[in-house]
């Protein structure tokens, strides 16, 4: 709460006194859910964690795209039998271009099978059921890796931060000017992916690592007879 020069955060371990507030949640905070039975079962989870406790066994990940991708590859290195589910065609060509070669050819020798045009109905204990071109069939599993995406907590953005988004952008993502990276909320700043919104693809730690110093510099040329912001009076 607050406005440019006197914010007061309020967190789980109290409340910290600002003179501006820099956004960096970047877009890991909400997974997208696929939706289905079991999908809260112990051994599915959102968040690829190291692949060493997998070797060989049995492990579904799911998705398309860079952190499905890299799991993938990662887990079979590791020693773990790997299935690849993919709703679409193809692994998407917004992958980075070092990582999807690699994980087209590990498909290609057959050291990870992939599925692709292929919908999940349902996980249990034991096995992802799906349905394929070729009809229903289910999938062996031991561990499941849903890697289908993730989106900002726009709850943090909208309810707690009160910033606009931009509603003519299909991703909305938090208006910013690009020159300073302040929102339309003056003294707020937005760094890194959770400038894209909903476009997680839109910023990376390549085109992103020069918001700090878009930042640094806007914040240098604050007025510095801002006040120093206290708790005492809120």
């Amino acid at each position: 709460r607050g406005q440019v020069g006197d914010f007061v955060v309020e967190t789980t371990k109290g409340e910290l006194a600002a003179r501006t507030v820099v956004v960096a949640t970047g877009f890991f905070d909400v997974p997208n859910r696929l939706g289905i039975p079991g999908e809260d079962l112990p051994h599915v989870n959102h968040y690829y964690k190291e692949p060493y406790a997998h070797a060989d066994r049995e492990v579904v990940v799911i998705g398309a795209k860079n952190s499905s991708a890299k799991a993938a590859l990662a887990l079979a290195r590791a020693g773990a039998r790997v299935t690849l589910v993919v709703r679409g065609e193809q692994v998407s060509e917004s992958v980075k271009y070092w990582i999807r070669p690699d994980l087209l050819n590990r498909i290609k020798e057959g050291r990870i099978t992939a599925y692709f045009n292929t919908t999940i109905t349902a996980i249990t204990p034991h096995a992802v059921e799906v349905v394929t071109p070729d009809g229903p069939r289910a999938i062996a599993a031991d561990y499941v890796y849903a890697l289908t995406g993730y989106r900002p907590d726009y709850a943090l953005l909208i309810d707690a931060l009160a910033l606009p988004l931009d509603e003519n952008d299909v991703a909305h993502p938090p208006i910013f000017d690009p020159a300073t990276h302040e929102t339309a909320r003056p003294g707020v700043f937005v760094a890194g992916t959770v400038c894209g919104g909903l476009a997680t693809s839109r910023w990376f730690i390549e085109n992103g690592r020069h918001h700090a110093q878009l930042i640094a510099a806007a914040l240098a040329s604050l007025d510095s007879s801002l006040v120093a912001p206290s708790l005492s009076h809120h």
